[in-house]
This record gives structure tokens, sequence and C-alpha cells, in this order.
């Protein structure tokens, strides 16, 4: 059987909240992030971020090699070890780093295109230069 664990986290960065999804199955591990805004955010807008605006996050895979082993936690002893959790590190750094290697991944290929497209605009402006000065040199 086949048991999926997610995990939302709504951290403060300095400037903006965002919400962090975690993703934890047999195979996967998979973390997404939306930014929500500068101001707290209101549990209605939680509930309809992860109820209806679930399409918003992009989520990042990476395989895991270990399976998770998971047993029933009493509730109370779950919410004093997120609470714990929160105090001592904020978000994990497994999710920092695969949000890393997510922008890192990005950012090589808008790197990427942005050569391309400027190498393609030098090619067109020298094709230009070349057809005037053709056009400027004709026969007499």
């Amino acid at each position: 059987m086949m048991v999926t664990q997610s995990c939302l986290t709504i951290i403060f960065d300095g400037s903006f909240y965002k919400a962090i999804l975690e993703c934890h199955d047999d195979v996967n591990y998979s973390v997404a992030s939306v930014t929500l805004g500068s101001s707290i955010p209101k549990m209605s807008l939680i509930l309809k971020l992860v109820n209806q605006d679930y399409q918003r996050f992009h989520f990042h895979h990476e395989p895991n090699g270990t399976p998770i082993v998971t047993k029933h936690i009493n509730p109370k002893r779950a919410q004093r070890l997120a609470n714990r959790t929160m105090r001592s590190h904020g978000i994990s750094t497994k999710a920092q780093s695969t949000l890393q290697n997510q922008f890192e991944e990005r950012k090589r290929l808008r790197k990427a295109k942005h050569t391309t497209e400027k190498q393609l605009a030098q090619e067109l402006r020298y094709q230009k230069r070349v057809a005037k000065h053709r056009k400027k040199h004709r026969g007499h």
C-alpha cells in the first residue's frame, strides 16, 4: 500500500510570507513553494490555497532511496513535535535544498534562452548590415 504524506509550512522570509508544501510517498519526495503576500495569511486563504488553488503549486520531484515507514502518532504529540520543529529549524533543509535546485535549474534554462535570443538578434543585425552594404554598392 502506498502512503502519501504532505506537510504545509508557512514562513516569513523577510518581506513575504511563503507556503511550502512537502509531499512524501514510498518512492519520491517533492516540494513546492507559493508566495502568499506581505501580510499575515488568514486561515481562509490557507484553506482556499490547499482545497481549491492546488494547481498553483509547481512541484519539483526528487527520488528518495529509503521508503518512509509511518505509524500512528497521538495528535497532541504531533502538534508538540510540529511546534518544536518550527521553533528550532523553521523549514527542513531537504526542502530548502530541493527548492534551491529547482531555482538553479530555472535560472540555467532562463540564461540559455536569453543567450540564444541574443545570438539570433546579433545575427539579424549582421544580416541587415550586409544587405544594406550590398544594396549601397550595387552597380552604377
